[in-house]
């Protein structure tokens, strides 16, 4: 009888196991995680002047900052991606220089293809009940040049202060700028290490879940001119 009953015991552990390992691969075969912002970023002929530039510019519907994160769920590797549009903000140019720029993101909005994964990211995480946003402030002035395509620009390098889970510290930004429709886009991404930050790594080795020691920070902002 107690054979019988480590065997039963040892049976539900090892089709446990199975599941833990094979359902990640069936998830992810249905779920592929979205393209970067920057991968994806609008692109044209269109040549922006920095003389069209001056003046303070507001963030505006549309605009997104999200995270990705390489993830590995039991045998398959993939990326977490989390994303809202829950930000504010503006940029001054003066004379063809980037000289001001604030920007916060509501840290509660983030959403991505897992409630699971939202709700450690809030909580555990992010501590958003504790720290609710994240800012990013511009600490140098930035020289446009005076005429770039877009299709061809190299992209800007902005230097600021970047505040996560109430930890800031100095980051280099990459980023590409675009008119679309009328509106300036600025697209672009930099790397998180969360050590450097205080965050929690993601993992979770109890769910088989496991992730890097970073993540790429990556947005795509849409601006209307607010004078």
């Amino acid at each position: 009888m107690r054979r019988r009953t480590v065997k039963v015991i040892a049976g539900t552990i090892a089709i446990m196991v199975a599941l833990a390992l094979v359902l990640p691969a069936i998830y992810a075969a249905f779920n592929r995680a979205p393209e970067s912002l920057v991968a994806t970023r609008f692109t044209d002929g269109t040549t922006i002047l920095a003389a069209d530039l001056d003046g303070t510019w507001s963030v505006a519907e549309g605009s997104i900052v999200g995270y990705r994160v390489p993830e590995q769920i039991g045998l398959t590797k993939m990326e977490g991606v989390g994303r809202t549009s829950a930000v504010a903000g503006t940029f001054v140019v003066g004379n063809g220089t980037l000289d001001e720029a604030d920007f916060e993101v509501d840290m509660a909005t983030f959403a991505s293809d897992r409630s699971q994964r939202d709700d450690q990211f809030r909580k555990r995480i992010m501590d958003a009940a504790t720290y609710p946003t994240a800012t990013f402030k511009l600490t140098s002035p930035v020289t446009i040049p005076d005429s770039t395509t877009v299709a061809s620009m190299n992209p800007f390098v902005v230097n600021g202060n970047l505040t996560l889970r109430g930890a800031t510290k100095e980051v280099e930004v990459q980023m590409f700028a675009a008119i679309d429709g009328g509106r300036l886009r600025l697209t672009g991404s930099t790397e998180i290490v969360f050590s450097e930050w205080g965050i929690p790594n993601p993992s979770l080795p109890a769910a088989f879940i496991f992730t890097g020691d970073r993540g790429t920070l990556e947005f795509d902002l849409l601006f209307t001119p607010s004078d």
